[in-house]
């Protein structure tokens, strides 16, 4: 990899920012990000091997190998060694099996990076696969998958190998289970070792780092470490085969969830251009340039005349296709006709793939902790690929194969009444059915509709320009009954030219899920166009209240939130039907979701009718009265909206979700004393004391199920505790009565800390949640922290937003006894909880009369 794709790699990463990578003499590449202000080290290892080279007849194989490498290795033998160890540091890790790539990541203090990269090269090189382990941990997958039977994701993998030719490994379903994986256990585990010793060979892996540390010597512990993963013998040859093509001629699918409800279903519709390999690698920068425009704005808007359309995103590749282009449009219900929908997606790529834009606009800032990852994956993928421009020819074929015939459709429908026409996939019984593909005539397209672009506002009483006004001081700049402005205070450097907008105010907790997305959808495409011209719009809704971020160029920026809270009046005012958000993830996984999104159990207090955080290239007289102006438009609203609603604390009453599948769920909920930092500390340090025991308890010991699992969340800056178990068979009592039993046995034990375990927690959390990574989330953070903090008190002369420092003072001052105390409230009753359970459903009773309430 030369010095033009590591600067292509480091698009997105914090301005700041180097990357560097190598390929070392076993061929093994390692690539390394110096990002200043990374709080912690994350390291990733990925081999180029996925689940569709499992062997027909041990499908699952990958999957399973990937849990194997964590049942201890070489140097550290042992099932739970490494969880341990990285749960004595406060870090994290997980691994991920995809189609052609499994890797494994690590988090962790900056100072445990060598140690942690000598775990995951001899994790990754030479696991120990014991027998009586792998046996056991076949139970495990098998739990996962039927736990998984209720996560849409897995469906729709298995509705989309119905597009593929049924003699490629894609058409099968590979998420693996006992019947997949064989009955004799000493044939597995010889399998396991061949696979790996074929698959996990350096000429065929990366590793990837980022961190503070220079490129220089994150190269160097990268090198000194990598050198350690085994190469390809010399008399072995293993010529990779070509990829075969696993697309079945065009066509399309409709499917559903087995227990999706039959009215209101939120609906998607993916169109699927797929695309030979070669040429993928080779337009790869044109590709995101189609993506790119047909994100600008103009599709959403052209759309919404005629579609009630939710999201919208082109994107490249889509899980689970291999080299294609998706467009995937979220839809608040079914339409009764697509083929409109279509002719115009169709339309939109053909004259984007005319377009003569040669790259994708820069992406503002990537997640850094998804950025090593991809790396990873692409570097084990595709090792020896480099970076060229397309030739003519190249591009002429890209636009052959995003032809409206080589379109294939992919369609989550709500379920319908059952009939003959619908199927079901074999293990999943994915509900799907054949799709019409006849191509819609260009005819059927809808009129098109620009993006969205910044109205002139009225200039009236406004200042000529910045040049004729003075720069704000930081602080409080402006209040009245309707207003109270905040200038700057950021302790963080401000980009040159950027200008942001932060702006909250009160609303109804009740129903803010359903306003959120309704003010989404109204504002998709305008939010998209923002987003092509370099400049950010995020909203949100909470018990605090309804708020929005804008940030960029300041050309226009003011017009922007206008615009948006044009919407939110037209949003509020209209109780128009938004549809259910699509529901993804395990059932733990949805129940954990309750914790971020339940108001906090008491109102947040006064705030002003409007508060407003502003900051940039702006003078006093300007800001002033762009923000009068913005208080102006919101009371056009009818008044003033309702403060927050208030919930009682204490439920021991339990919480039933609605029926979605055959598998069981319990959820303790704990709500923290106050929202102050040192409870929400001490939660997280809760947290981690308890997860790793409580999932041996419940997964091992008691062989309750593949989930259970202790997490920390927060629902408006309020701190929550979910201790959640996912099992196949055991009931909801006997769940309920484990976890109340973990608590009464262990809550108070395992919070008992010496002084050097404490610290080390300390330094974990800080690496996860201490001073920002990037300014998007320091500005965020900041903004929060303002909303949060009493509307009528006066600011000290040097007022600064840096709610970090006062975190880590908080943390600092946290003592064992601290801890304990919290443990023993806990195991008590004496804190806030509420239950949640999920079960099957039952023709006769509803689950809540067939289970008692917890007491």
């Amino acid at each position: 990899m030369g010095k033009a794709e590591s600067a292509l790699a480091s698009v997105g990463l914090p301005p700041d920012s180097r990357v560097a990578s190598r390929r070392l003499a076993n061929g093994l590449w390692i690539m390394a990000a110096q990002v200043p202000r990374a709080r912690q080290s994350r390291l990733v290892g990925a081999a180029g091997v996925g689940y569709l080279d499992d062997p027909p007849d041990c499908r699952g194989l990958a999957h399973l190998l990937e849990h194997g490498l964590f049942l201890g290795s070489g140097r550290w033998p042992g099932r739970s060694t490494l969880a341990r160890w990285v749960g004595t540091l406060g870090g994290r890790y997980n691994a991920h099996t995809g189609e052609g790539v499994t890797d494994v990541h690590l988090h962790l203090p900056v100072d445990a990076a060598e140690a942690g990269l000598a775990r995951l090269v001899d994790l990754l090189g030479y696991p120990r696969l014991d027998p009586d382990a792998v046996v056991d941990e076949v139970e495990v997958l098998d739990a996962e998958f039927r736990a998984r039977l209720d996560d849409p994701a897995l469906h729709r993998l298995a509705a989309l190998g119905r597009l593929f030719d049924p003699s490629h490994p894609a058409a099968a379903c590979h998420a693996g289970n006992r019947a997949t994986l064989g009955s004799n256990p000493r044939d597995l585990v010889a399998r396991l070792q061949a696979f790996h010793a074929h698959h996990y060979r350096a000429e065929r892996m990366a590793l990837v780092m980022l961190g503070p540390q220079s490129t220089d010597e994150q190269l160097g512990l990268l090198e000194r470490h990598g050198r350690q993963l085994p190469a390809t013998a010399a008399d072995t040859t293993d010529t990779p085969s070509p990829d075969r093509w696993r697309w079945a001629s065009p066509r399309g699918v409709s499917w559903h969830l087995p227990n999706e409800p039959s009215l209101h279903a939120a609906s998607t519709l993916e169109l699927l251009w797929p695309l030979p390999e070669t040429l993928a690698d080779a337009c790869a920068i044109p590709l995101q340039a189609i993506a790119s425009q047909l994100n600008d704005g103009a599709l959403a808007a052209t759309l919404q005349q005629a579609y009630a359309v939710q999201a919208l995103e082109a994107s490249t590749p889509p899980e689970g296709t291999g080299p294609a282009l998706c467009l995937a449009i979220e839809l608040v219900e079914p339409p009764a006709d697509i083929a409109p929908l279509v002719a115009t997606c169709q339309q939109a790529l053909r004259k984007a793939c005319r377009g003569h834009v040669i790259a994708p606009a820069p992406r503002a800032v990537v997640d850094l902790d998804a950025w090593p990852r991809e790396q990873a994956r692409q570097l084990s993928l595709r090792p020896d690929i480099s970076a060229s421009s397309p030739m003519d020819r190249e591009r002429r074929a890209l636009s052959a194969w995003l032809a409206p015939e080589q379109c294939r459709l992919l369609w989550r429908k709500g379920a319908e009444r059952p009939t003959g026409a619908w199927r079901h996939t074999e293990e999943t019984a994915t509900p799907w059915r054949p799709l019409d593909l006849s191509c819609p005539s260009p005819a059927l397209a809808l009129p098109e509709v620009p993006a969205p672009h910044p109205r002139r506002r009225n200039q009236d009483g406004r200042p000529p320009g910045q040049e004729a006004d003075d720069r704000p001081t930081a602080g409080l700049l402006y209040r009245d009954a309707r207003l109270s402005l905040w200038w700057d205070g950021l302790d963080w450097p401000t980009l040159e030219g950027e200008t942001g907008w932060c702006l909250g105010w009160s609303a109804a907790a009740a129903g803010h899920d359903a306003r959120l997305r309704a003010w989404q959808r109204r504002t998709l495409a305008l939010r998209q166009a923002a987003d092509a011209r370099g400049q950010a719009l995020t909203l949100g809704s909470d018990a605090r209240g309804d708020w929005l971020m804008a940030r960029g160029s300041p050309a226009g920026l003011a017009s922007l939130v206008d615009q948006a809270l044009d919407d939110w009046m037209a949003s509020s005012a209209v109780t128009a039907p938004t549809g259910p958000a699509s529901s993804s993830g395990l059932l733990a996984q949805q129940m954990l979701g309750h914790l971020e999104t339940r108001p906090p159990p008491c109102p947040s207090g006064a705030m002003p009718a409007l508060l407003c955080w502003a900051r940039g290239e702006m003078g006093t007289r300007e800001a002033q009265c762009t923000a009068k102006g913005f208080a102006e438009r919101l009371s056009r609203a009818g008044g003033a909206s309702p403060p927050p609603d208030a919930l009682q604390g204490n439920d021991q009453a339990m919480t039933w979700l609605a029926p979605q599948g055959d598998d069981r769920a319990v959820m303790l909920e704990v709500e923290g004393a106050d929202d102050g930092p040192r409870m929400r500390w001490l939660l997280q340090l809760l947290a981690h004391c308890h997860d790793a025991a409580f999932h041996r308890e419940m997964r091992q010991r008691r062989g309750l199920g593949y989930v259970a699992a202790v997490r920390y969340r927060e629902s408006s800056g309020w701190p929550r505790l979910g201790y959640v178990v996912q099992s196949p068979k055991a009931s909801v009592e006997t769940l309920h009565q484990a976890i109340l039993a973990f608590l009464d046995a262990d809550a108070v034990r395992l919070a008992q800390l010496e002084g050097p375990q404490l610290e080390r927690l300390r330094r974990g959390l800080l690496a996860r949640q201490g001073p920002p990574e990037t300014q998007g989330e320091a500005i965020e953070r900041a903004w929060q922290a303002l909303r949060r903090s009493p509307s009528d008190s006066a600011p000290p002369p040097d007022w600064r937003l840096a709610p970090w420092q006062q975190e880590r003072a908080a943390l600092d001052s946290l003592t064992a006894a601290d801890l304990e105390g919290l443990a023993s409230a806990l195991a008590r009753g004496a804190l806030a909880m509420r239950w949640w359970a999920h079960a099957p459903a039952s023709p006769c009773f509803p689950p809540q009369q067939r289970c008692p309430p917890a007491t």
